[in-house]
């Protein structure tokens, strides 16, 4: 289950980077969002074109499939969000394990779950055990203490 969500998380990744150009944000427009999980699974991945072609049309499917998701979750009930995406994750790569080679699902998974470390875990919060080592949970991408009030230096 978790590399599910590492895959999904990938795929946010890539779209959120072409959505905050564009300013359309996380939920941004199915269609731009798998586009950019197109290309990014046809670079990463080799695939050959008519993959790439089926690869598109499970991504743009699934993409709407979250934004319809998302858009139904007026009552703010994260918990239950979470359920829906990870069903509807689930059901993306099992079409996807079925296009791509086993090699390059492995490869995929590999992809998703390093992009899920540097987002810091599902949903881009710290997992269990990742607390207090900052977004990425790199010990050298935290923050330095601020100083001491009155500029750090005794009297």
């Amino acid at each position: 289950m978790r590399i599910i969500s590492a895959l999904i998380l990938l795929v946010f990744a890539a779209s959120t980077a072409a959505t905050a150009q564009t300013g359309s944000g996380r939920g941004g427009d199915p269609v731009q969002r798998a586009e950019m999980q197109t290309k990014l699974m046809i670079d990463s991945l080799s695939l050959s074109t008519k993959q790439g072609e089926k690869v598109k049309g499970i991504n743009l499917k699934y993409a709407n499939k979250m934004k319809e998701a998302r858009a139904a979750n007026t009552d703010g009930d994260w918990e239950k969000m979470r359920a829906t995406m990870d069903a509807i994750r689930t059901e993306q790569n099992a079409e996807l394990k079925a296009v791509l080679t086993q090699e390059q699902y492995d490869r995929w998974q590999k992809i998703a779950e390093a992009q899920m470390q540097r987002r810091g875990g599902p949903g881009g919060q710290p997992e269990e055990g990742d607390k207090g080592k900052g977004r990425k949970g790199k010990k050298g991408d935290q923050a330095p203490p601020s100083p001491p009030a009155g500029g750090g230096q005794k009297r």
